[in-house]
């Protein structure tokens, strides 16, 4: 799963003409956090990037597993997240997704984005963690049935970086 946001980041950064759900992901996250989403949160800790296992390093690294998961929901129920269009504004520093969105899977990716985008903002962020090498990411990896209720009503949760399963 991180592997396919690794490449849709990348993708978004490379084709700005497509208007797929990974140009809206990074579009939204740079909006939110004014960070570079590719530079800042691609290869951060052991969930933001390729590959994703162990236990999240801190509360970024929980925003990307949850993310994960959402999108992993998304799978699930036959929508195709990374390709997946949707309209959104940003409006006084908060995301609405569109009314307008033509279908419910885009309108789950983008609540799925809007997230994401919204817990990195929320979250404290470690250069520590920014270009980890997963190979340090110990621990089991945790469930996502911890984020029940579903995609579209998960909320960022600050998660300490020694504690499995969110508060």
């Amino acid at each position: 799963m991180k592997k396919l946001f690794t490449v849709a980041i990348l993708a978004g950064s490379v084709l700005p003409m497509a208007q797929g759900s990974l140009f809206n992901l990074k579009s939204m996250v740079e909006g939110i956090t004014g960070r570079n989403a590719i530079r800042t949160f691609v290869g951060y800790g052991c969930y933001c990037g390729l590959g994703g296992r162990g236990l999240p390093m801190d509360g970024v690294d929980w925003c990307c597993h949850a993310h994960d998961c959402c999108y992993q929901k998304l799978f699930d129920l036959g929508c195709h997240p990374y390709m997946d269009h949707y309209e959104y504004t940003i409006e006084n520093n908060t995301i609405v997704c569109s009314e307008l969105n033509q279908t419910e899977c885009d309108q789950q990716t983008c609540e799925c984005d809007k997230n994401i985008s919204q817990c990195f903002q929320k979250q404290a962020y470690n250069e520590e963690y920014r270009n980890y090498l997963n190979i340090y990411c110990q621990g089991s990896t945790p469930n996502c049935s911890i984020y029940e209720p579903p995609p579209e009503e998960i909320a960022c949760r600050h998660i300490s970086p020694t504690s499995a399963v969110p508060p």
